[in-house]
């Protein structure tokens, strides 16, 4: 059952870990509620503030609590080296229609922080009709 939709805007990242030894990052970002959902945005190149403002939709299935996000930097060979994660609790945007925050990243094994990204959400509750 549907519980309602749910807006992620992936505003901007800093302070990424750099994985380029030459250059900065060629980053994007990949969110998704379920592994088999995932949506990503552009890949920004070789900037170590990279903005993107891209927001993707989602329908929020009532079983679904947590909002997982990763930042990748992305290849020559077009694939991508996790930078970091987070997985963001979606009570607060349930209870409250709106989040608006800087989330910290860090690496699989939750060692140092790997970055910040800036997330917007919104929720809006399907009715019971």
């Amino acid at each position: 059952m549907v519980q309602g939709h749910l807006h992620v805007t992936i505003v901007e990242a800093a302070k990424l870990a750099d994985k380029d030894q030459h250059t900065f990052n060629d980053s994007y970002v990949e969110v998704y509620l379920a592994e088999d959902d995932k949506q990503k945005t552009k890949t920004i190149k070789n900037n170590e503030r990279p903005v993107w403002d891209e927001t993707f939709d989602f329908e929020l299935p009532s079983t679904h609590q947590h909002i997982h996000i990763e930042v990748y930097d992305e290849d020559e060979d077009k694939k991508g080296k996790s930078i970091g994660s987070t997985q963001i609790s979606l009570d607060k945007v349930i209870k409250t229609g709106h989040y608006d925050d800087w989330v910290q990243l860090s690496t699989l094994f939750g060692f140092s922080s790997q970055g910040d990204v800036h997330i917007r959400m919104t929720f809006e509750k399907v009715s019971d009709d």
